[in-house]
């Protein structure tokens, strides 16, 4: 009759502490969870996040890449850089083609020797291949490095540059709305040349997008550095506020 009346008790029992340990084990695995969470640094925070999205499409021969990556490189080299850093701005290489590749990594800049360092590791980049010109799959690739960035940006700016119109499997101007609902602003610098003579047009029309996005125009390779240098400038110098959509700025021979 006893060990009737104690079989019972010790079912329960058991059923009790095999909840209590399913408990212990489900609060285990969230402290588990929640841990990397808590101890993860916090997102660094700048006025700008900026990706160079650099065209190496076959159009692209060895010396008209190396006048664009040498041109990009100038502008963190130059005396004065540390003026333009303001409260910190991230930046990152990728060259698009066919595809994408990001050539230097997100890198935040808040001194004169980090924006030096950045010059160096720019021109000793080796290059990416390809050989079309798929602008708007390299839209989206960017604003996938931007949604990345391990920093907490007051504006986020694509930079955009080339020689050609968009060749890819998807409609720039597509590519350009999305990302563009995404928070990104797109700059374009259209690369004029006589093979591509209504490309800064193109680019006004298909490219650029979001609030105070703009084109700068370059005329040719060799007007590539001053102009990339001048859009930077004026992209850091107030996030968010820039020339209107549509406007072209100054062109070969003006004062960055």
């Amino acid at each position: 009759m006893i060990a009737c009346l104690r079989a019972p008790v010790m079912r329960k029992g058991r059923k009790r502490g095999t909840m209590r340990h399913a408990l212990f084990r489900l609060l285990g695995i969230a402290l588990a969870i929640a841990a990397p969470a808590a101890g993860a640094p916090a997102a660094e925070r700048v006025a700008t996040a900026v990706v160079f999205a650099v065209d190496v499409s076959g159009s692209v021969d060895a010396g008209r890449y190396e006048l664009q990556r040498s041109g990009i490189a100038a502008i963190f080299a130059g005396a004065g850089i540390e003026n333009a850093l303001g409260a910190g701005v991230a930046v990152a290489v990728m060259e698009w083609s066919d595809g994408h590749v990001v050539v230097v990594p997100w890198t935040i800049l808040r001194t004169a020797a980090e924006a030096h360092a950045l010059a160096v590791r720019i021109r000793s980049t080796p290059r990416a291949q390809g050989y079309t010109t798929e602008l708007s799959l390299a839209l989206l690739a960017a604003a996938d490095l931007l949604d990345a960035c391990p920093c907490a940006a007051a504006s986020r700016v694509i930079d955009v540059s080339g020689d050609g119109p968009n060749n890819g499997p998807m409609s720039t101007t597509i590519a350009r709305d999305q990302v563009v609902a995404r928070g990104i602003r797109i700059n374009g610098l259209p690369i004029v040349t006589p093979e591509e003579p209504d490309l800064a047009r193109w680019y006004r029309d298909n490219v650029v997008g979001g609030d105070g996005a703009f084109v700068e125009v370059a005329d040719g390779y060799e007007d590539f550095a001053r102009a990339m240098r001048r859009k930077f400038l004026v992209e850091v110098a107030a996030p968010g506020i820039g020339p209107r959509r549509g406007l072209s700025l100054a062109r070969s021979g003006a004062t960055p």
